[in-house]
């Protein structure tokens, strides 16, 4: 009977060892597998995997290249709606000074005065001996009375300045006349009208306008330091440069 035990507790031993054999040798059967799934899945999905980030990147870059060029865009077309407000504004301006020249014929006196230098500046800066003086017609009476002492001023200047006289000779055109746009002043002409120089009122306007431009546009406008278009990656390298 004792012996019956002794051989029933063998076997229990017995096959409880071999069912503890069987379940090591079934999860290194199954880690071993489970390692070759996740091997094979990795074969299989790390391609796609790489696929799907290089669309993704490349479809990302696309997009950050659209935002920026859309940027630009509406940058630039803010930009020229400005210019263009800017240019209305500055067109205002130089009509509206335009509308004021004749303010300075109101007083005749000074206006005298005016016609005579502006004469006279014309003698000097086409240096011609025979010369023809044109005005507006509504100024060819005050002309007349300042022609010849225009003239004798400028022989007097150059006499003084160049230590030799000028025979000049200037004629009043009485026939041919500037146009009403010049408002004023006169145009000198020499050699068959093929020599002109314009010093009427609207000629020195223009003149003024242009050397008077910049200084006119920062007083409207202001003076901005240009920075061009700066993206959002241009200012993240700033500050990790800083």
């Amino acid at each position: 009977m004792s012996d019956s035990k002794d051989a029933q507790k063998r076997i229990n031993q017995m096959i409880k060892f071999i069912e503890q054999e069987a379940r090591e040798k079934a999860d290194e059967i199954r880690m071993k597998a489970d390692e070759e799934f996740q091997i094979e899945k990795g074969r299989i999905l790390n391609p796609e995997r790489i696929k799907l980030n290089k669309d993704f990147d490349r479809k990302f870059k696309d997009l950050e290249i659209k935002r920026k060029i859309e940027l630009s865009t509406q940058i630039n077309k803010a930009r020229l709606q400005v210019l263009e407000k800017r240019g209305e504004l500055m067109k205002k301006v130089d009509n509206d000074t335009y509308k004021r020249l004749s303010s300075l014929k109101k007083d005749q006196n000074e206006y005298k005065q005016l016609l005579k230098k502006l004469m006279i500046q014309g003698f000097i800066r086409i240096d011609e001996t025979t010369v023809t003086v044109r005005v507006v017609k509504e100024d060819v009476a005050l002309a007349q009375s300042i022609c010849k002492e225009a003239a004798n001023e400028y022989k007097s200047i150059w006499r003084k300045q160049v230590g030799m006289n000028d025979d000049l000779k200037a004629t009043l055109d009485t026939t041919r006349f500037l146009p009403p746009s010049a408002v004023g002043g006169v145009s000198i002409y020499a050699r068959q009208d093929r020599i002109c120089c314009d010093n009427t009122l609207q000629a020195r306007l223009t003149v003024c306008q242009q050397a008077l431009m910049p200084i006119l546009r920062g007083k409207l406008f202001g003076v901005v330091a240009h920075r061009g278009i700066v993206y959002d990656d241009a200012d993240q390298t700033d500050k990790h440069d800083k």
